[in-house]
């Protein structure tokens, strides 16, 4: 026996779920309605949700008509018809209710006619044909109903839940209403709940509730609505299974194509139905998903204005999430990806996550996209990613060089290809590469010459001034015809950074001489673009960006056939004496003033000029002041060695300089590059001071060299006489070191050289010239020097 208790407890713990579906629609010209039949089924479930029986009852619905029925009033009333009667006629019938309310007015009308009564006026004519008309993507709603939508959100049957969810999103499209809504007590947290619960079950939900996330997150003011109601949380849920979701189907479907392939000849007509089937719905299915995808990256974009909610996502690996995208083909989704990418890939740690060979590869690939906005994302974030060498190095084995340089003819590309390119042109292999592009090179050269403005643009002239410093890539601007025009550009404008690309190209020995073949020839005629350059210095004084680059062109002219002397007359020795004024230039510039003078002092023209001006004395007190900057006394110590190896001007500057004592206290230096060329110069002016003589005899200096190289010689012998001279104490100091070094005793002014051994043979550096050190075994090293 059962008892009656348990039967009733049984029959509350069952629960019943009702379905109509939709039979078919049919007009009823006699009494003008239309007949929507359907079936109501009812699904019984036991406590635990397992189904018990079902029951199916046919039923008819009729929809009154009203008559006389004009054209234009029959769209209206369709959609009004479908809009009251939803539960049963779905949106997509519109067009199938159109049709039939359109046949019953035309019914209508044959009747009038055949009773003879007066036809109704004749419509106004029909409009143009037109396409079938699209069903609206939202429904009608309003904000005073914003409740009843809401509570569609708690109904079991998902298609109530979607309408409901539409009718929100419909009133969040205007802004107005979004104060609003963001005030509610708990849409948001419903919304997020019910996306975060159902979103795998019902793709429409997830979009239509993401939708709404994204209205709000337009505006920044809602963000901390938004990240208190966990909707960036649940956004990024559903955006992590969609891309778990993807790639399980992707290998589903690769399964299915190499199973399909492996049938070969034996594929029968039923095994390509069904490959082809299942082929569309995976095409499908990505379709969706692109949409879902496109929306969920549209509301995380927005939200990661936040530095620290961007770096929630990083955390979540949200990098290797879009990386995943860049083979889809959807085009809305590759931006908002790219755009996420670029914005990431700013910080180093995600530029690590995203610079893979995988990556960089489809990047390039992308770059060649038909879509122009998709191709200047995909190479503003390789511009990004090009600052690390090793991404440059790899970008370089995917042929990128050849894509830029084509790039290059298509103007909106071309501001973010030339950063591209300047980045590239960093490394010497890239220079090789863009040399052996001359199409390349010919239009980069075309940009620089009919530039707008007075001045070149930095991206392009920077650009061209790195290409310019490789022999090949300089060669090639001198042949390609446009270097004429570049270099009256610089005569005009006065641009130093296109003078400094004159300057790189002359620093090439084998292209020097094709420059100045070029410029002296008769299609040319520029022959005296040297005496242009120093009038151009002259006048530059106050603009010592130029000033340098143009000094340092003159100074990069090493051939013999140069006019230098001519150059001096026409005001160079003039103007380097007023450069080299103590404290009056910066160092670049008295750098390039120092090279400039070697140059002068290596030809006989100009020799005279410079030995016969101040320059030799003010190149001596740079030398002191300038001290602490190796590469400035270098250059000084090899300009001096180049005029004191002319024989009709050593004499004279030696005379009319102390350059003895400074060159003594340089061959001590420590650096090997100033001790090779201080003791250079020191061997040449010790063989001219074996003829040294003056009225008043011998100049000091010359016994202090011959002191000093017997020292430098003999360094371990004059250590131990001067430790047992002063007692164990060491040597005493030097006196030309006195000429050098900024603090000194008076004693260090009044005395010799290190030897002060008085009363001892060796006290007379004189006397130590004269012995006869050839016969004895601690004096033939100084055989090289006499």
């Amino acid at each position: 026996l059962i008892c009656p208790n348990f039967l009733s407890a049984h029959r509350c713990a069952m629960s019943t779920k009702k379905k109509v579906k939709l039979g078919h629609i049919d007009a009823d010209p006699e009494e003008f309605a239309l007949k929507v039949s359907y079936v109501t089924e009812t699904h019984h479930f036991d406590e635990y949700g397992n189904p018990v029986r079902s029951e199916s009852q046919p039923g008819q619905k009729v929809i009154r008509v009203p008559r006389g029925l004009q054209g234009p009033e029959i769209q209206g009333l369709a959609q009004e018809v479908v809009e009251k009667c939803r539960k049963y006629i779905p949106p997509s019938k519109v067009g199938e209710v159109e049709q039939l309310l359109l046949a019953l007015a035309e019914h209508e009308a044959m009747q009038r006619q055949g009773r003879g009564q007066e036809p109704p006026p004749p419509p106004p004519p029909p409009p143009p044909p037109k396409q079938r008309r699209q069903e609206p993507l939202l429904p009608q709603a309003d904000m005073r109903q914003i409740e009843d939508y809401a509570d569609q959100l708690y109904e079991d049957r998902m298609e109530l839940k979607v309408y409901g969810a539409k009718c929100i999103l419909r009133v969040c499209t205007e802004p107005v209403n979004l104060e609003l809504l963001a005030e509610h007590e708990n849409l948001l947290q419903v919304l997020s709940r019910e996306c975060r619960e159902n979103s795998r079950k019902s793709v429409d939900l997830s979009v239509v509730a993401v939708c709404v996330f994204l209205t709000f997150s337009h505006f920044s003011q809602f963000h901390q609505v938004l990240m208190q109601n966990q909707c960036g949380d649940v956004t990024m849920r559903v955006l992590e299974y969609e891309s778990q979701r993807a790639q399980v189907r992707k290998e589903d479907m690769l399964r299915r194509q190499m199973r399909f392939q492996e049938l070969g000849d034996e594929c029968k007509p039923e095994d390509r139905r069904l490959f082809a089937k299942d082929e569309k719905k995976y095409k499908l299915q990505l379709a969706k998903q692109n949409k879902l995808m496109h929306v969920c990256l549209c509301v995380l974009l927005n939200l990661a204005e936040e530095i620290s909610i961007e770096r929630k996502m990083v955390n979540r690996k949200m990098p290797s999430l879009l990386i995943q995208l860049l083979d889809r083909s959807q085009e809305d989704l590759l931006l908002v990806t790219l755009t996420f990418l670029k914005k990431l890939s700013v910080f180093e740690e995600n530029k690590e996550q995203i610079a893979v060979p995988e990556t960089l590869s489809n990047l390039v690939r992308l770059a060649q996209h038909e879509n122009q906005r998709i191709a200047l994302l995909s190479l503003r974030l390789l511009f990004n990613l090009s600052f690390d060498e090793r991404v440059r190095a790899a970008l370089v084995e995917s042929g990128i060089i050849k894509l830029l340089v084509d790039s290059l003819k298509n103007p909106p590309f071309r501001h973010i290809v030339l950063r591209l390119l300047y980045h590239f042109s960093m490394d010497d292999r890239c220079k090789s590469l863009m040399a052996y592009h001359r199409d390349g090179m010919v239009m980069l050269l075309q940009l620089v010459v009919h530039f707008p403005e007075p001045r070149v643009g930095k991206d392009l002239v920077a650009l061209m001034v790195n290409l310019a410093t490789h022999a090949r890539a300089a060669e090639v601007i001198l042949q390609s015809g446009l270097f004429p025009p570049i270099m009256l550009r610089v005569m005009k404008h006065r641009d130093p950074l296109l003078c400094k690309v004159i300057r790189n190209v002359a620093s090439h020995s084998g292209v020097l001489e094709q420059m100045c073949e070029l410029l002296d020839s008769e299609g040319v005629r520029m022959a005296k673009w040297m005496n242009e350059f120093v009038r151009m210095a002259i006048c530059s004084v106050d603009n010592p960006d130029f000033l340098v680059e143009v000094l340092g062109t003159l100074a990069n002219v090493t051939l013999e056939e140069v006019a230098w002397g001519e150059l001096c007359e026409a005001g160079l020795t003039e103007l380097m004496t007023r450069l080299l004024v103590p404290s009056f230039s910066e160092d670049d510039v008295v750098l390039e003033c120092v090279l400039l003078i070697s140059n002068l002092a290596l030809s006989r023209d100009s020799v005279q000029h410079v030995a016969e001006s101040r320059l030799p004395s003010m190149m001596q007190d740079l030398l002191i002041e300038k001290r602490e900057d190796e590469e400035i006394v270098v250059q000084l110590l090899f300009a001096f060695q180049c005029l004191v190896s002319h024989d009709e001007v050593r004499d004279f500057v030696l005379q009319e300089t102390e350059l003895a004592p400074c060159i003594m206290r340089f061959a001590r230096a420590r650096n090997p590059l100033v001790l090779e060329y201080a003791t250079a110069l020191l061997q040449i002016v010790a063989v001219a001071s074996d003829n040294q003589t003056t009225e008043e005899g011998v100049p000091d200096w010359v016994a202090q060299i011959k002191a000093f190289r017997f020292e430098q010689h003999n360094q371990e012998w004059c250590r131990c006489v001067n430790r047992e001279l002063s007692g164990g104490t060491g040597m005493s100091p030097s006196a030309y070191g006195a000429y050098y070094d900024d603090q000194v005793s008076p004693r260090e002014d009044e005395e010799e050289f290190a030897f002060h051994w008085a009363g001892m043979d060796a006290a007379d550096p004189r006397d130590l010239a004269k012995r006869d050190w050839s016969n004895q075994g601690f004096g033939k090293s100084m055989s090289r020097w006499t």
